[in-house]
């Protein structure tokens, strides 16, 4: 199912009052860290489309999902929901221009190599994630994307990645050392579902609310 931006099933319950102020609650959101992300697709006429995303993360391994939550008020919102296939491009340190520039009202695909497969590739960025969207739900103000992983294409399976999003600003991360290496693996395997918000709200698309 398809919730596009105008759907009534994607309108908050108006009865349901917040239980803390959206200043509170986007305080708390950012303090934290999210994976700062290149979501991609085509169109339905053909253009290329591409935003800044932080509210991402997996959902299932049988079979391979994941979630992408957005701005029902950002631009390419029925774009993504309607599109055919998406890219997900998982930054890594030194690429926080190009999740500025995704989230920025300029020509965002501009000089950058691009593969043209079933969505637009960076083939600068290294992680890429390609699914099929497999439905969608209501998320108050925001659409809540599920994605089934159709294709992965990376470098080592401990490379990539690594460049988040916290305290409003672009930040590096990298993996504390475990005190016991299987101790460190069940705990990742352990790990389901996140909270984010896309960038969508500050920079023409920009910021999402809560971040």
């Amino acid at each position: 199912m398809i919730i596009r931006r105008d759907d009534p099933r994607t309108t908050p319950l108006p009865h349901i009052a917040p239980s803390v102020g959206a200043d509170t609650f986007r305080e708390a959101m950012a303090q934290m860290a999210a994976p700062l992300t290149v979501l991609t697709c085509y169109a339905p006429d053909g253009r290329m489309c591409g935003l800044t995303v932080n509210a991402v993360c997996s959902v299932s391994l049988s079979p391979p999902m994941l979630l992408v939550c957005l701005s029902r008020a950002n631009l390419s919102h029925d774009a993504v929901v309607g599109a055919r296939e998406l890219c997900l491009h998982v930054l890594e340190p030194g690429q926080q221009d190009l999740a500025l520039r995704f989230a920025s009202p300029v020509d965002r695909f501009r000089g950058l190599d691009v593969h043209p497969g079933a969505a637009p590739e960076l083939t600068d960025v290294r992680l890429r994630v390609s699914c099929e969207p497999a439905g969608a739900l209501d998320g108050g103000d925001h659409t809540i994307l599920l994605g089934r992983v159709v294709r992965v294409v990376g470098p080592d399976r401990r490379d990539g990645g690594g460049l988040v999003w916290h305290h409003r600003g672009a930040a590096r991360v990298s993996p504390m050392r475990p005190v016991n290496e299987n101790i460190g693996e069940k705990f990742g395997d352990s790990i389901g579902a996140g909270l984010g918000n896309d960038l969508g709200n500050g920079l023409s698309e920009g910021l999402s609310a809560t971040a």
